[in-house]
């Protein structure tokens, strides 16, 4: 057995479950904590290096808007419309959206100049009327495999661009990487936005949030699909006039994303008949 194969054998995807899935989840836990996983994406740039990928779905699919599923705190979006704007001169509309929306994050989406939808979506299942490129950041392994497959099948269904983007990855790396996030939440969290008192309470009084985001780190490092493991994913989905792309998307200084990019082939219109 070669090294490579031993190491994937050593580390089977393990569906735990995460603290901000549960139903039981204090609300105001959960949006403190997606709010913090907002703040470090947009404040580091994380995803910057799928704006090229962002460019291609919009063009793939003829439209200028950005349908965001699972954005709980905001996402990188925001950032990444600026991106799109300044690098490749296209002005995207911006649409976030949540199984359980955040209403702190529908106020910075105002400020933002994007619009955050005060009523649940479900990634699986989105409602057909809601158009545009489909995106998920750091969201596709919260999804068993049956239901991550929905989430792709949906947008080929419904004919329209899907990119999933993710940082999190299933490695000793990925593991390690989440030992340092109870030390990472307390030096980062005087830069999230808004800073209340209940933030700073289940921060450093009671360090709900530290070991919240430490657990639900960990289990996201164990539960992250790998590129071959996608590649099947998308292999079972097939189709005539749909493509699908599997890769890792690199910018300097930046870490690696993983990203699965569907994309709708271009039809020009049928010649009328005379």
């Amino acid at each position: 057995m070669s090294d490579t194969a031993s190491s994937r054998s050593r580390w089977p995807r393990l569906h735990l479950f995460e603290l901000i899935d549960q139903a039981w989840c204090p609300p105001a836990v959960r949006d403190h904590a997606t709010n913090y996983l907002a703040t470090v994406s947009q404040k580091m740039g994380l995803f910057d290096a799928v704006a090229p990928l962002l460019q291609r779905g919009l063009t793939a699919g003829a439209t200028d808007a950005l349908l965001d599923l699972g954005s709980g705190g905001g996402g990188p979006l925001p950032r990444l419309k600026e991106l799109l704007a300044r690098e490749h001169g296209l002005q995207a509309r911006v649409l976030q959206s949540d199984l359980f929306p955040n209403a702190w994050a529908q106020a910075r989406a105002q400020a933002a100049g994007v619009e955050y939808l005060s009523g649940p979506v479900d990634a699986t299942c989105v409602p057909p009327e809601l158009r545009g490129m489909r995106t998920l950041f750091n969201a596709l392994h919260h999804f068993r495999p049956d239901q991550a497959l929905r989430v792709l099948a949906d947008a080929q269904a419904q004919r329209v661009p899907i990119g999933v983007f993710e940082v999190v990855e299933r490695s000793p790396r990925g593991v390690l990487s989440s030992l340092f996030i109870p030390v990472i939440v307390l030096l980062f969290t005087p830069q999230v936005r808004p800073l209340t008192l209940s933030r700073l309470l289940f921060t450093y009084g009671v360090p709900v949030l530290p070991l919240a985001l430490f657990w639900d780190g960990l289990v996201s490092a164990l539960r992250a699909y790998r590129l071959e493991e996608l590649q099947r994913m998308t292999g079972t989905l097939s189709q005539a006039g749909y493509t699908w792309e599997v890769g890792q998307a690199r910018r300097p200084g930046k870490p690696p994303v993983t990203y699965v990019l569907g994309l709708p082939e271009h039809q020009e219109p049928s010649p009328s008949k005379r």
